[in-house]
């Protein structure tokens, strides 16, 4: 890819539109090794409730188990940070179902675990930090049937005049063997304006009155069913309230930015567009960030010469670093508050760092100076080698109120595309006050800045009644600087209810907490969080759902527990693979080997080390030989190894990635036999180098999945697939 292209054609857009996060996707993905008998899920019932701002989901699945050892299934849920979180579970086991308490995350594991070791049926739901994914882990007794009931909420935003939500049902049709039923209502508080499914445009919606419309799908295997995504709007200014037996009062206000209300006051705020592109040897150059200017810099009409100057003042070689430059960005950003700017992090990638931080733990790094400097972040993917990748450049922009666009050859489309998809604030400073409300409590922030194609809303808790009269008033200076003010008065009875608004003032206000504890873990805030997660029976990173069913004969002991239930057991019942010994990869003994196979495994090996993607994508900065001067003055108490080799090895030292060449192979002999170390290291670095490119051998694969593996080792040790990110 021609990088100067791809950074002129961001750079010289002049008008765009800030990112408000694109259309969530709810799905599971059941997790389960090859195993003689599956379990299988009989069946998938969907529920699903829309209203302004707020969708509430409940997921209906019935397992069975068809053999004759008990197991323990989990379902993974890769919920996308501010969407959907888990807000209740339920196991239902013939006529009975058994609710779920909320606990702190390490309280509920160890009940969970001390249940099973007792043989007594649970369920839990629990955050995994590594994979970044919350499971449900549930027991099934062998031919028997455990139904599970998931609630997820979320808080929907507006984006150009509607509110909408993608539920994966293309996942439940494959998993379902026997039924997928789904009903969807969409309900607003105001006269219930457009319902889209574009999806499914033959899929019949049915008008329920002025408020709700209903829709359908109940099909069985193998019918194909692709995701549902649903697009509605209410006809008008929303107001709703909800007033709580505990003598609390719950009222929502909220207003579309593109309402006549808010005409002359609109006024785009000028963007500055920090672009961070990585100049490493596989697509940000070592530790050296090397930046076009120290300060942010207004565009003239010299910028596009100088930009192509800097562009070709580099070659792109050395190790990735996604973090290196954040420090940079972060002083950019701040430049450009103070003019006025709204900065917009651009992340130009092929989406693989081969330095600390990596994905997972490269997130919150992200996340915190996009808390910090309120600065959304986009990714171009250019050419990801593979879906990880992608993920990678994905979870740190979508996260991050940004969006995901990928490169693979046409540079100019994707880059309007991205450009496109950026919205930016159009009205600052917008207030809200409540007169006469007692121990008022707002869940949206206050004043706030709403962004283009967005929506002004107020989600407010306080005591009171649903009889209690309404005085709102909302105000924010418009264009000249002079303050404007929208007055709403309401009597009680006049405001129509919605029972959802109090688990939306919840949901709003734990998101709140949790963007807040991803940029920096403040003891104050996590406590909060805990608090409300629990009284509210919210799974969060730090709170858990945990089912305990009574056990059959409280007296007896059903035996020891089997061994698929204890912490880090495969799952379902798969038996555990036992580890390969590195002594049995032949079946002789290196004596007896012939000279010619022995060299020949040497060739096999070196070739394995110089193809390996951090040489071949010239990721490594420096190589030195064992027991060399060089080698001797590395630091190796901070070292970390990325890559092991027979005659290769990687080392991340002091934010540089060294290669530790030792006991190479007689080259007197490789020669002989046409191979030469000198030959194919210099051939493949050199190719590497020129092309910057390279394929992984299978050797590497495994070496990086491992590394992988090692990362994701938590009290649950399942191997995860990486599912395409939700959205």
């Amino acid at each position: 890819m021609n990088v100067s292209r791809l950074v002129l054609a961001i750079s010289l857009v002049l008008v765009a539109l800030l990112s408000v996060p694109g259309p969530a996707a709810a799905f599971c993905v059941i997790v389960e090794p090859p195993t003689p008998l599956p379990t299988q899920v009989n069946g998938t019932q969907v529920e699903i409730q829309l209203t302004e701002g707020f969708a509430r989901v409940v997921i209906i699945k019935e397992f069975y188990n068809p053999s004759d050892e008990p197991k323990q299934g989990q379902i993974a849920f890769p919920l996308e940070k501010g969407h959907e979180l888990i807000t209740d579970l339920r196991m239902k086991i013939g006529n009975v179902t058994y609710g779920s308490s909320t606990q702190n995350r390490t309280d509920a594991l160890n009940a969970f675990l001390e249940a099973i070791a007792k043989g007594q049926d649970a369920a839990l739901v629990q955050y995994d930090p590594p994979r970044d994914v919350y499971w449900i882990a549930v027991t099934i007794p062998p031919k028997e049937a455990r139904t599970t009931i998931t609630t997820l909420e979320m808080p929907l935003t507006k984006k150009d005049g509607f509110y909408e939500y993608t539920y994966r049902l293309s996942i439940d049709a494959r998993d379902s063997v026997s039924y997928l039923r789904v009903h969807a209502r969409v309900e607003t508080a105001a006269p219930l304006g457009e319902v889209q499914i574009p999806s499914h445009p033959d899929l019949p919606v049915i008008r329920g009155g002025l408020h709700f419309a209903d829709a359908y799908i109940n099909e069985t295997r193998p019918a194909a069913t692709g995701d549902l995504h649903i697009r509605f709007r209410a006809a008008g200014t929303s107001l709703s309230q909800f007033a709580d037996p505990s003598g609390d009062r719950y009222v929502r206000f909220s207003l579309d930015a593109a309402d006549p209300t808010f005409a002359s006051s609109l006024q785009p705020t000028p963007r500055a567009l920090v672009i961070l592109i990585d100049a490493s040897g596989s697509i940000f150059q070592r530790t050296t960030v090397a930046p076009s200017s120290p300060n942010l810099q207004a565009w003239t009409p010299a910028g596009e010469a100088d930009l192509v100057r800097f562009l070709d003042s580099f070659r792109p070689h050395g190790s990735t670093s996604l973090a290196a430059p954040l420090a940079q960005a972060a002083s950019w950003a701040i430049d450009a508050g103070r003019a006025g700017q709204q900065p917009i992090l651009i992340l130009v990638s092929d989406g693989r760092p081969t330095r600390a931080p990596l994905d997972p733990d490269l997130e919150p790094t992200y996340a915190r100076i996009s808390y910090e400097q309120a600065m959304p972040i986009y990714a171009l993917a250019v050419r990801p080698a593979d879906h990880d990748d992608e993920t990678v450049l994905h979870n740190l922009s979508a996260y991050h109120r940004g969006e995901l666009v990928t490169v693979r050859g046409d540079v100019p489309g994707p880059v309007a595309d991205l450009l496109a998809s950026i919205r930016v604030p159009v009205l600052a400073g917008l207030q809200a006050q409540i007169s006469n409300a007692t121990n008022l409590t707002l869940a949206s922030a206050n004043p706030q800045d709403v962004w283009q194609g967005g929506e002004a809303f107020v989600i407010a808790r306080m005591r009171g009644t649903a009889n209690d009269s309404l005085d709102l008033r909302m105000t924010w200076p418009d264009t000249s600087g002079a303050t404007r003010a929208l007055n709403i008065r309401s009597a009680g009875p006049d405001i129509p209810v919605q029972p959802l608004l109090k688990r939306q003032w919840v949901l709003t206000r734990i998101h709140a907490l949790l963007e807040a504890a991803r940029a920096r873990a403040d003891p104050a805030i996590i406590a909060e969080l805990t608090t409300l997660g629990t009284e509210n029976r919210v799974a969060t990173p730090y709170t858990s759902l945990l089912v305990l069913l009574p056990q059959p004969n409280p007296g007896g002991d059903r035996s020891t527990a089997p061994e698929t239930s204890l912490p880090g057991a495969p799952l379902f019942g798969a038996p555990a693979l036992s580890s390969p010994s590195s002594s049995t990869t032949s079946g002789l003994s290196s004596i007896f080997v012939p000279p010619l196979i022995a060299e020949s495994r040497k060739a096999d090996a070196l070739r394995r080390d110089v193809r390996t993607s951090l040489v071949a994508q010239d990721e490594v900065d420096r190589y030195v030989a064992f027991g060399s001067p060089g080698y001797a003055k590395l630091d190796l108490s901070t070292a970390t190894s990325r890559y092991e080799g027979t005659y290769l090895r990687i080392l991340d030292v002091d934010g540089e990635l060294v290669g530790v060449h030792r006991g190479l192979p007689d080259s007197s002999q490789l020669v002989a036999n046409g191979i030469g170390f000198a030959g194919i290291f210099l051939a493949v670095v050199g190719f590497a180098r020129l092309s910057r490119r390279g394929s992984r051998s299978e050797h590497d694969d495994e070496k990086v999945d491992a590394e992988r593996r090692r990362r994701s080792v938590t009290q649950f040790e399942a191997p995860v697939e990486r599912t395409d990110p939700p959205g």
